[in-house]
């Protein structure tokens, strides 16, 4: 147990430490600029924008708040990261409690790249599709089990049904999905409604709507992605099937791998019939070796793409098809397979997204957490704590932490001398400023390169508009900077 507690510590110290050398980029620009017209202009924008652009009412009010007081942030968003792995292991309430304590880890560390920057160091995606995350398992973790609820309980579940929809749209189906699978659990075991549940069905349903058909959300759907929103919901399905097959498999290396080797003890271990084993080994395979070309494609070693590719997409379909029937047969009482649920919530997640004509990595952040907390706790039921796995597992949390800490210290570097550019070039009313550009996985849009992260980068550094910025981008190998 001590242990544990010095891992937990260690990643505390990490993440404020890369937070802290993390400039703010793309939207945090303009989110600052609120922030610094002070508490009330930040709570009446929020509150504007809820009639003007959008129902997303609890992250906007977060964003404004935490953008302008970053070193708040970086405190907050420290420990939201910590309670996601702490309320993940105490949860699943693993067998073997500190090799999954450093896997929970590596979740974070070896999570796609562009993932990392929308969801850990970029504020606006951060509290947007993270912040919520820790919310859903805290809830899931205060569900009653057969248990009454007292008073001080029932207010906290009434609080997390009513802010938890009003984060991002997907999350907030997800909550009210949650409750639909509680609520037919507690029937199949009791033969009868649980009233309480059914209120806090009811509670996040009614947030969802208040969100969802806020005047600022139907407003901005009436003005973006027309053409799609005119689809058929059967061809808006069709039309999304690459960005679910993608966002939930291809880009997500780690959980490739994470499947295959939970795959495998599940077919090892449930199936008798040895050439439905043969089969399905078979099938399970070819996972990794597309996790393998995704990343080649990315470090720019090969140029397959397997994005587009309809063999690729129904191969995923067929898939996940075979994974759940997989995790189902595991445990003879569905109601009390862990693994089922949280792989059924992290499928639940991206289809949900199959409505939606935006997609991005941030927005499979729940899906890739979820799932791969689905496959650790099968793999937890058949590995036993040796010391060249909890060496390798160290060894893979060194090597995470070791990655960020040198890009984000180069990262910092670059940002002082971008700041010094910009500081000269206003002192002196430079018609050019030339900054160095990040490699494009750094913080989401930390490269001003559309009109309106310009214009706000403009806005945040105090430039003149009739300065010309220009960008510079070959002083980068990889994460390391030299100027």
């Amino acid at each position: 147990m001590k242990n544990n507690k010095k891992i937990y510590l260690f990643y505390f110290c990490f993440f404020i430490f890369i937070f802290a050398l993390s400039p703010i980029s793309g939207d945090d620009w303009g989110n600052y600029l609120v922030g610094a017209k002070g508490l009330k202009h930040m709570l009446g924008n929020a509150l504007g924008m809820y009639f003007s652009w959008e129902g997303r009412l609890t992250s906007r009010i977060l964003i404004n708040i935490l953008t302008y007081n970053k070193w708040l942030w970086n405190i907050i968003n420290t420990l939201v990261i910590i309670s996601t792995i702490y309320l993940i292991n105490n949860i699943c309430n693993f067998k073997n409690k500190k090799l999954l304590i450093l896997f929970t880890f590596i979740m974070i560390t070896f999570m796609n790249i562009y993932t990392f920057s929308q969801t850990i160091v970029w504020i606006a995606g951060n509290i947007t599709y993270l912040f919520v995350i820790p919310l859903i398992l805290l809830y899931i973790n205060l569900l009653p089990k057969n248990k009454k609820i007292n008073k001080q309980k029932m207010l906290i579940l009434i609080i997390l049904n009513t802010i938890i929809p009003m984060f991002v749209e997907h999350m907030a189906l997800l909550l009210i999905f949650i409750n639909l699978v509680f609520l037919i659990i507690y029937y199949l075991k009791n033969k009868k409604i649980n009233k309480k549940l059914f209120i806090f069905l009811i509670i996040s349903i009614t947030s969802f709507l208040s969100m969802f058909f806020s005047p600022g959300n139907q407003y901005r759907t009436s003005v973006e992605n027309i053409d799609f929103n005119k689809l058929s919901i059967i061809k808006k399905l069709l039309y999304n099937l690459p960005n679910f097959t993608y966002y939930t498999y291809t880009i997500n290396t780690l959980l490739l791998l994470v499947i295959f080797i939970g795959s495998i003890l599940l077919i090892k271990n449930s199936i008798k019939n040895k050439y439905l084993k043969i089969f399905l080994y078979l099938y399970e395979t070819p996972s990794v070796f597309l996790g393998i070309i995704y990343l080649l494609v990315e470090l720019k070693v090969s140029n397959i793409s397997i994005y587009q590719n309809n063999i690729v997409i129904i191969y995923y379909l067929i898939l996940t098809i075979i994974n759940f029937y997989l995790i189902l047969k595991n445990k003879k009482d569905f109601t009390k397979n862990r693994a089922l649920f949280f792989y059924i919530i992290g499928i639940f997640s991206n289809t949900v997204m199959l409505l939606s004509p935006t997609w991005g990595y941030r927005t499979s952040l729940a899906t890739y957490l979820f799932l791969t907390t689905s496959y650790l706790i099968i793999i937890d039921n058949y590995i036993k704590e040796n010391k060249l796995l909890t060496y390798g597992l160290y060894s893979c949390n060194i090597l995470g932490v070791l990655f960020y800490s040198i890009f984000y210290i180069n990262i910092h570097k670059a940002y002082l001398d971008n700041l010094k550019a910009i500081n000269t070039g206003k002192k002196n009313n430079k018609k050019i400023i030339e900054i160095t550009a990040y490699p494009n996985f750094a913080p989401c849009n930390i490269n001003p390169n559309n009109d309106y992260h310009l214009n706000k980068f403009y806005e945040y550094y105090n430039i003149n508009k009739n300065t010309e910025i220009k960008l510079i981008d070959n002083h980068w190998k990889l994460i390391y900077y030299k100027k």
